[in-house]
């Protein structure tokens, strides 16, 4: 059966790392498809080869990121993909306690919200603190929510699950103190998994970081003593809901 790492970022990791060959190594380990995230324009120019490279199935979106400094994508940028049919969502987008300017950043949120709607596309969204300012803001727009690497308090995760959404499990979010935010992930059965991968996160001496995955998936069946079989089903059911698509 398949695996599918449901947030990453590819062209971001390839500026490091022989990204084909990973790929290869990837696939060949069961890890077939891959949404992942583009942040600045020159991700954007990387992606159209990126995704005819090998048999990995790659899928992209774009967003303006509310926290990261080399973010350098425009509105325009984000509307022109959708007009084009080129990214599956617009992400990661949301909120950051990290960005002391929370109107502006709120502003362009709202705006890509916007966006979404008009071309009824899913939204990935990167949500650190400001959970409660979120959720007012995400239920004014009926949309498809891929909430990325939560780990914040249960409160918000049963608020978001009131909207159409979905989320990631990643390694943080394995930690003892946040065992009750996952064990309600997986009860709602709205939940696929992701790396997170960028040149950033590599680890000395790591050969292939996308093969994580594995690692991820079979500590959350042993943890929680889940059938794996069972996890990759409902993350390829929650895969098909969120892109049309199916692994």
């Amino acid at each position: 059966m398949n695996l599918c790492d449901a947030h990453c970022h590819l062209a971001n990791l390839s500026e490091v790392m022989p990204i084909a060959t990973l790929l290869d190594k990837a696939v060949e380990a069961g890890i077939t498809h891959f949404l992942s995230s583009a942040l600045t324009k020159k991700e954007l120019e990387f992606y159209p080869q990126l995704m005819n490279m090998n048999s990995a199935k790659i899928l992209y979106s774009a967003g303006i990121h509310p926290n990261f400094e080399s973010c350098n994508l425009t509105f325009e940028d984000i509307k022109e993909l959708c007009a084009d049919h080129k990214i599956w969502a617009i992400g990661e987008i949301g909120l950051d306690r990290g960005n002391p300017e929370y109107a502006l950043m709120k502003e362009i949120f709202v705006r890509q919200l916007d966006l979404a709607l008009e071309y009824r596309l899913p939204v990935v969204l990167h949500i650190v603190g400001h959970q409660s300012e979120a959720f007012e803001i995400m239920r004014s727009f009926p949309l498809r929510y891929l909430i990325h690497g939560y780990a914040g308090k249960i409160e918000n995760l049963r608020q978001f699950l009131r909207l159409d959404s979905y989320f990631t499990i990643s390694e943080r979010i394995l930690r003892e103190d946040k065992a009750d935010v996952l064990r309600e992930m997986l009860k709602s059965r709205r939940f696929l998994f992701e790396t997170d991968i960028t040149q950033y996160y590599v680890k000395d001496g790591e050969e292939n970081p996308l093969l994580r995955l594995k690692s991820l998936v079979e500590a959350v069946a042993q943890r929680y003593h889940i059938d794996q079989d069972i996890l990759i089903r409902i993350q390829a059911i929650n895969y098909q809901r969120l892109t049309g698509l199916t692994i």
